[in-house]
C-alpha cells in the first residue's frame, strides 16, 4: 500500500509513530543526495538530514505543513541547514549553483523518457563494480553494511565507490541532477532497470 504526503502528515499529527517509518523510508535517500549536493560529503548530508528529520519530529514542525506541502518543506529544510554549516564553514553559498528546491513525488512520476534515458546511460558509462555499489545501495535501499555483504566487499569499499559514483553522475547529469536524485528515490517505476 503506498501511503501519501498528505496521510503522512495525518499520521503524525495523530501521534502514530510509523507515520516517521513511512516518511524516513520516501524521503531519507533523496534528502540526502540533496544534502550532498551542498556538502559534498555524504557522512556529513546523512549527518544533516537526520538531524532535521529528528527535529520535524520532537519539536512537532509537522504540525505547521500544509498537507500538500510536505516535500517542499523537508528539502527546504536540508537545504538551509545545509546553507547553515557551509556558512558557520566560511563557504559563501550565495552562488552555488544548486539544484531546484521545491522537488515534488509528482516530478518523478512524471519523468521525461528522454531524461530517464540520459540517466540511464549515465548509468551504464560507471565502472561496473561503481555501478553496481550505486545501484545496490541508491535503488535497492541497501545500507552500507548490507551492500557490503552482499556484494563480498568492505564497507569502506562501498563508500568509497558510492562516492565515486555519485560524483561521476553528478558531473554527467549536471543538466538533470534533481531528477537523478528523484529517479533514485522513486524507483518503482515499472519500465526502470538501473
Amino acid at each position: 500500500m503506498v501511503v501519501n504526503d498528505v496521510q503522512i502528515l495525518e499520521m503524525l499529527k495523530t501521534g502514530q509513530r510509523q507515520g516517521m517509518g513511512v516518511l524516513f523510508d520516501r524521503y531519507y535517500k533523496p534528502l540526502v543526495l540533496f544534502a550532498d549536493g551542498f556538502m559534498h560529503n555524504m557522512a556529513e548530508a546523512e549527518d544533516v538530514v537526520q538531524e532535521q528529520l529528528v527535529k520535524l519530529w520532537e519539536e512537532e514542525l509537522y504540525e505547521r505543513i500544509h498537507p500538500r506541502a510536505l516535500s517542499t518543506f523537508l528539502f527546504t529544510m536540508v537545504k538551509n541547514s545545509c546553507t547553515n554549516r557551509l556558512l558557520r564553514k566560511g563557504i559563501k553559498t550565495e552562488h552555488l549553483n544548486m539544484p531546484h528546491y521545491q522537488i515534488a513525488q509528482e516530478e518523478a512520476e512524471g519523468l521525461d523518457e528522454a531524461v530517464v534515458n540520459t540517466v540511464l546511460t549515465a548509468m551504464q558509462k560507471l565502472p561496473h563494480k561503481t555501478r553496481v555499489v550505486v545501484e545496490t545501495v541508491m535503488q535497492k535501499g541497501r545500507m552500507y553494511k548490507e551492500a557490503a555483504e552482499e556484494l563480498g566487499i568492505s564497507v569502506n569499499t562501498v563508500k568509497t565507490l558510492l562516492k565515486m559514483g555519485l560524483k561521476e553522475l553528478r558531473g554527467e547529469l549536471k543538466d538533470h541532477k534533481n531528477m537523478f536524485f528523484l529517479l533514485m528515490m522513486w524507483n518503482k517505476r515499472n519500465d526502470l532497470r538501473l
